[in-house]
């Protein structure tokens, strides 16, 4: 068993966790997901910075470890400890977390926005750190800027309910080339695919709008669903294109 690495010494270790935790709020893990977003209802302590030019909050138990994953985070009894790893980001960022009204109904709308019901605050308060401007600018230019191509659709595909609707009518073949990743992988490929909305979802005004998953999303693989996004096409225009 993976063991729960040091504690973090500097502010690139940092943005490396700060990285991880939008991995696993953007990716297409339901259980990854649904066990981040629990670890930042309960959190009291937490990293605020910019994503996406969104606010976001991270747990300081979680990031206040060197190259932390859920996998070794939530094994009990394995050494986390909050009262560490306060102090150890206070150092590196240079001041103490503090109350601060704004933030908490920040958090608070982060946390309805994630469909989370935030820990009860009794005789105590949530507390937060703000990555200053210059340390905000690197994260989204050197650390979040390089994973957008990886990560962007599935920004936009977090309903896991409509991504698994799809699927059970599609299944995991790609509706332009037909690859099948378990035909070709085997068991490592079953269940991978993309989800591709037909109506992109970065035109649809508003926050939040209503989709029908068996017909206005479509499973894809990687290579096409980069192709339907750079060429802005149809599957059927992709589908001619490759001659099927």
């Amino acid at each position: 068993m993976e063991k729960l690495g040091r504690l973090i010494e500097n502010t690139s270790e940092l943005m490396d966790n700060l990285l991880q935790v939008d991995t696993y709020l953007s990716g297409d893990n339901e259980d990854d997901y649904n066990a981040m977003i629990r670890l930042i209802s309960r959190g009291t302590d937490f990293v605020v910075y910019k994503s996406a030019d969104k606010i976001h909050f991270a747990p300081s138990r979680f990031v206040g470890y060197l190259s932390n994953r859920l996998i070794v985070h939530l094994v009990k009894r394995n050494g986390k400890n909050g009262t560490k790893t306060t102090p150890t980001i206070n150092k590196i960022l240079g001041c103490n977390c503090e109350y601060n009204e704004d933030l908490e109904n920040g958090y608070l709308e982060f946390c309805h926005e994630l469909q989370v019901v935030p820990k009860r605050m009794v005789n105590t308060q949530r507390k937060f750190w703000v990555l200053n401007d210059d340390l905000n600018t690197k994260y989204s230019d050197e650390y979040y800027e390089g994973t957008m191509q990886q990560v962007l659709v599935n920004k936009y595909e977090r309903n896991p309910i409509a991504r698994k609707k799809c699927i059970e009518k599609h299944g995991c073949i790609c509706q332009v080339c037909g690859m099948d990743f378990a035909k070709v992988y085997g068991e490592l490929g079953t269940g991978f695919i993309h989800v591709h909305h037909i109506v992109p979802i970065s035109t649809q005004k508003g926050k939040n709008h209503k989709i029908d998953p068996e017909n206005s999303l479509v499973p894809v693989c990687p290579n096409c669903h980069a192709m339907l996004h750079k060429g802005k096409l149809s599957i059927e225009e992709l589908r001619e294109i490759l001659g099927k």
